[in-house]
């Protein structure tokens, strides 16, 4: 091969590369949440088995700790075209209020039951309402089941939460709940509750141990409840923006990826729970609700989320759990 082939060769090959590294699809997710969060593991998870399905051409930046500003505000970037991704939790239900299913108390009770609903029909038709809203929904996952803290007394009946000010993510299921018990239910945002806590603003809070746990709410709270009142999920979303632009390839990836990391979140929350238990012990008083003394008062609930998320629908969740 004469010198002059072996120059077009080279630089062809230059070229070529120069092309590839161009078309690198790089993707930048902005959470709340921050590093030692099971919604962090999930996205770490999601970048790892996104960059091993398409290695060299997707790339995948995670920015924690509400650095690209709080979930609200990254689901609005979502629609305006100013985000990529995300993962969110409860506030996505300011956007789809059909996610409200999962605010009725003591309805979905085990990992098996969520998996019926988030891997199954319903979940289907909660992403597709929210693609159509103008946020591509990718894949719902865990959360966790809430539990309830407090720097004020143990929990144990109704009672015992009869004027405590519980701090609450912004929705209006939550909220109804915890009036429903007799406490005073306060919007806080996610970022903000642990100064909320340590300063006295609010009595406690409720969430997943894997959030209370990676929040060090813990630390600022005397009593920690095992209430499993509520399933949470969460919801990994993309702009349309910037989906509708990555080659088919990559959103086939994308949302294979998402699904995956659905499926991880479910095995890595029961592993964070049985953890997160022992750790907080050291910490605070773990008790748990007698379950039956709250029955009374929340199954008369299910009725009236189905007033707002459509009395169909719950019929289907209920229906799909009880099977």
């Amino acid at each position: 091969m004469n010198k002059a082939v072996l120059k077009a060769a080279a630089i062809a090959l230059t070229i070529g590369m120069a092309s590839a590294a161009h078309a690198q699809t790089k993707i930048k997710a902005g959470i709340e949440s921050s590093p030692g969060s099971l919604i962090y593991d999930v996205m770490v998870f999601f970048k790892k088995d996104l960059e091993a399905r398409l290695p060299g051409e997707v790339e995948v930046e995670i920015v924690p700790g509400g650095q690209l500003g709080k979930d609200v505000d990254v689901m609005n970037g979502l629609k305006l075209g100013t985000h990529q991704m995300t993962i969110a939790c409860s506030p996505v239900q300011s956007v789809e209020p059909t996610l409200g299913i999962f605010e009725a108390p003591f309805l979905i009770t085990t990992r098996d039951e969520a998996k019926k609903i988030v891997f199954g029909p319903i979940g289907d038709k909660i992403m597709a309402n929210l693609t159509a809203k103008g946020i591509v929904g990718l894949s719902l996952t865990e959360l966790g089941f809430r539990q309830i803290t407090n720097n004020v007394r143990p929990i144990k009946t109704p009672e015992d939460l009869k004027g405590l000010r519980i701090r609450i993510p912004n929705t209006p299921f939550r909220k109804t709940i915890f009036e429903a018990l007799g406490a005073n239910p306060t919007p806080i945002a996610f970022g903000e509750t642990y100064a909320a806590l340590r300063q006295g603003v609010v009595d406690g809070e409720e969430n997943p141990l894997p959030s209370i746990y990676g929040a060090k709410f813990n630390e600022v709270q005397k009593y920690i409840t095992i209430a499993n009142y509520l399933f949470t999920p969460c919801t990994m979303m993309a702009s349309p923006t910037y989906f509708d632009a990555w080659p088919k390839k990559v959103q086939d990836a994308v949302k294979a990826s998402a699904k995956a990391a659905a499926e991880y979140s479910f095995t890595r929350g029961a592993e964070l729970d049985e953890k997160y238990v022992v750790e907080m012990k050291k910490t605070s008083e773990v008790g748990e609700i007698d379950a039956a003394s709250f029955t009374p008062v929340m199954r008369p609930l299910w009725d009236e989320i189905g007033k707002k998320v459509g009395p169909d629908l719950m019929q289907e969740v209920i229906t799909t759990v009880s099977k």
